[in-house]
């Protein structure tokens, strides 16, 4: 009879250490690509829901017809639920409730939308501005939540100029020891 004095245990313990370290790694990785992709995702939605809009306001202004607004406006809906719920977290001021409206799903069909509100929340336009807001948000982060496309926007452009950034950084110091190396 062999003795096994134990190895066997510690290749064991070692590929299961190893397993998830793996595992757990590609958990990270695969929730980080979901949250690309939802933020993407509902920023693409508010873009389409800002232009369709805009073409659908430009369309009766070339007509020379009077302006119609889909939706409702905001301070008219203040009991409904949702509205109250992000009216409470005073994303918006009070003088502006009578700038925005709320879009119900046959407000967006109508405009020619195929997308519909997200559950549990509205797209509210600004005709004004155009800025449009989804009133339930985006989780950027843990704590931070974006509800308006110029914010979601901005943070893209945050995002992309950083990359950039490292990006020329590294270039750079690749040119500057290609030039050393060239030199010696």
């Amino acid at each position: 009879m062999k003795k096994n004095n134990g190895m066997g245990i510690i290749k064991l313990i070692l590929m299961v250490v190893l397993i998830v370290v793996v595992v757990a790694t590609a958990v990270y990785f695969t929730r980080k690509k979901y949250r690309e992709v939802k933020a993407e995702t509902i920023r693409t939605d508010m873009l389409q829901v800002q232009w369709k809009l805009k073409d659908y306001i430009d369309k009766q202004t070339v007509k020379g017809e009077e302006k119609k607004y889909l939706g409702t406006k905001i301070s008219e809906m203040q009991d409904n639920e949702i509205i109250k719920d992000f009216l409470a977290k005073n994303i918006i001021s009070e003088e502006e409730y009578d700038k925005y409206y709320v879009l119900q799903d046959e407000n967006l069909a109508e405009a020619g939308l195929e997308i519909t509100n997200y559950e549990g929340s509205y797209f509210l336009i600004n005709y004004n501005t155009y800025e449009v807001i989804d009133t339930k948000g985006y989780n950027k982060s843990d704590d931070e939540i974006l509800y308006k496309l110029t914010d979601i926007n901005k943070k893209d452009d945050e995002n992309t100029t950083s990359e950039n950034d490292n990006v020329i950084e590294e270039t750079t110091e690749k040119n500057n020891e290609n030039e050393k190396n060239d030199e010696g």
